[in-house]
Order: structure tokens, then sequence, then C-alpha cells
């Protein structure tokens, strides 16, 4: 579902840099996306570039990135990213700083920390964000898809009627139901 919303959260940051009924380039949009969970247990890295690509990975649109970061496995592996002294990762020090309550000076005066701190444009899309109104129809037809999946599940265990009847019962497609 996280992916969805991500999705969701950088068309909306795209579609808001036109006017309607205007069209001209559109600026560069980068969107650093700080996640609080493992989303590639597999991979060494803490960082994730995410580009669209066409099918001999070439970048389509090289204007628009989502850096994903893995913000545990990076504070977890302190030792492993020392030498890592890109932007991001100063600044994840310095979060993690600020949140133990340690010593903040080496920060205070970093140029880079600066720079951070006055130009990057941080879109926070907190918890309460999230439950707002602006996602109430998306959370609701989630919900509702998962519950017909759940039902659908159901009857099918039961084995009592067809996948025409369950899908006029549940209104998902009889390809999705056969695919549970």
């Amino acid at each position: 579902m996280f992916n969805d919303r991500l999705v969701l959260y950088v068309a909306r940051l795209t579609s808001s840099m036109e006017k309607v009924g205007q069209f001209s380039r559109l600026e560069n949009l980068h969107v650093v996306s700080f996640q609080f969970f493992d989303a590639f247990r597999e991979s060494p890295n803490y960082r994730h570039k995410v580009q669209l690509r066409n099918q001999e990975q070439r970048v389509y649109f090289e204007r628009q990135t989502v850096t994903l970061i893995e913000v545990n496995k990076f504070l977890k592996q302190k030792e492993k990213f020392e030498g890592d002294n890109s932007r991001i990762a100063q600044w994840l020090r310095a979060i993690d700083t600020l949140n133990r309550e340690a010593d903040f000076s080496e920060f205070a005066t970093d140029p880079v920390f600066k720079v951070l701190q006055n130009e990057v444009k941080l879109c926070n899309f907190s918890a309460r964000y999230m439950r707002c109104e602006l996602m109430k129809d998306f959370d609701e037809a989630w919900l509702k898809h998962r519950t017909a999946c759940e039902i659908a599940k159901m009857l099918l265990e039961q084995g009592k009627l067809s996948v025409a009847e369950i899908s006029a019962v549940t209104k998902l497609s009889e390809k999705e139901i056969s695919e549970l």
C-alpha cells in the first residue's frame, strides 16, 4: 500500500506544478521519502533512486526522481556507512543527533546541513496527513477491495458458489477471483 500512496503523492506534486489550461516545461521534481521500515531487505544500500525507465533501461524523464531512504537500515548500520558523506547521510546523522538529544554543535555550523535546512522543501506525509480527507476515497476503495477479496476467498473455500456468482456478490472480476 505504501508504494501506491507514494506514486499517488508524486503524481499530485507533479500535477500541482501546472496551472489549469497551461502547459510549460515541468520543473525538476526530486522527492525524498524517509521510510521507517525495510522496503529493500535484500539490498545492502539504505538509499534507493527510482526513475521511469524504458525496456532498454534508459531513463525516460530524468528530471523526476524519487529517492527512498531506509532510515532504520542507515541508523542500525552506522559503522558501515561511516564514510558516506553525502548530504542525505549527513542529514540523517543530524536528525539522529537531535532525536537522541546529543551534542548538536558539529552540525550547527556545517555548510551542507545549512544548505539542506534552507533549501530543501520537505513534504511530510505524516500519519495525520494520510488519514486526512484527501486520502479518504483512496483508503475506502482499498478497504472495500481488501474486504471483497477476503469474502471471495471464504466463498471459494466453501465451494458452494461459482466464480461468476462470487464475482456478482463481491464486484471483483472473475480474473481477480481466480488469482486468489
